[in-house]
């Protein structure tokens, strides 16, 4: 009698097929360069960059993982780039390959060059996440006076010209330490109510060429409860 758990070689033979059937088939699709196959790509990448970003930012005002500054990043280059590949790179690489020398070349690399710059500027953009690419979305859910009030938040104003940031947090019945970090770097951390800070604008440092800070706040159990990014270029004045 045969071992149930041996795998047949015909099993193995119709799991390779599949593999390769689905990749040819997913090569095709990446290649496919009609007018109505480009627009439809197109559409896709954009959907897809403004859930992952948006969705990212959502996440990230509530919890503290790092993977999503990754995601976040992710969505956000498929949003600005995802697009022009493939109105753009790939119909262009197409038309190369069909010439000789130099540019037939080009043609062959250039798909695969431009999506390993696309995943290296993911990268950069994950570990040192840009002012324009993180938004706060968090502060804009939950709209009725109950869960507002449930929520602390995060108010903050520039003094003396600009050169300090007075903070305050409001609502903090959950709160029980505050940390500030620039660039992974602790700024300061806040252990008693009302949990008030300022922060010196000459030590917020620039992420991306953007002058930013976050601010995490944790529960008396040490977990996450909520978290701000706070750029200096839209504090107000006081």
């Amino acid at each position: 009698m045969a071992n149930p758990t041996e795998t047949s070689p015909s099993s193995l033979a119709g799991v390779t097929s599949a593999v390769r059937n689905g990749w040819r088939t997913a090569k095709t699709v990446y290649y496919a360069n009609s007018v109505s196959w480009r627009v439809l790509k197109s559409g896709a990448l954009l959907f897809l960059g403004c859930f992952l970003w948006a969705g990212s930012n959502v996440l990230q005002s509530y919890v503290g993982w790092r993977v999503l500054d990754y995601t976040m990043a992710y969505g956000f280059v498929v949003l600005l780039y995802g697009p022009v590949h493939h109105l753009v790179v790939i119909p262009l690489a197409l038309r190369w390959r069909r010439s000789s020398g130099l540019r037939q070349r080009f043609g062959k690399r250039l798909p695969t060059a431009m999506l390993a710059v696309f995943l290296a500027v993911v990268l950069i953009a994950g570990t040192f996440p840009a002012g324009a690419m993180t938004v706060d979305f968090g502060s804009a859910i939950g709209t009725s006076d109950s869960a507002t009030a449930a929520q602390p938040e995060l108010a903050c104003t520039t003094e003396s010209g600009g050169e300090t940031i007075v903070c305050e947090v409001t609502n903090a019945g959950r709160v029980d330490r505050v940390v500030v970090t620039s660039a992974g770097e602790q700024l300061l951390a806040v252990d008693d109510p009302p949990y008030d800070f300022t922060v010196e604008a000459a030590n917020v440092q620039s992420t991306m060429d953007r002058e930013q800070f976050r601010v995490v706040l944790y529960d008396e159990n040490g977990n996450l409860v909520r978290q701000y990014t706070r750029r200096l270029s839209t504090i107000g004045l006081n």
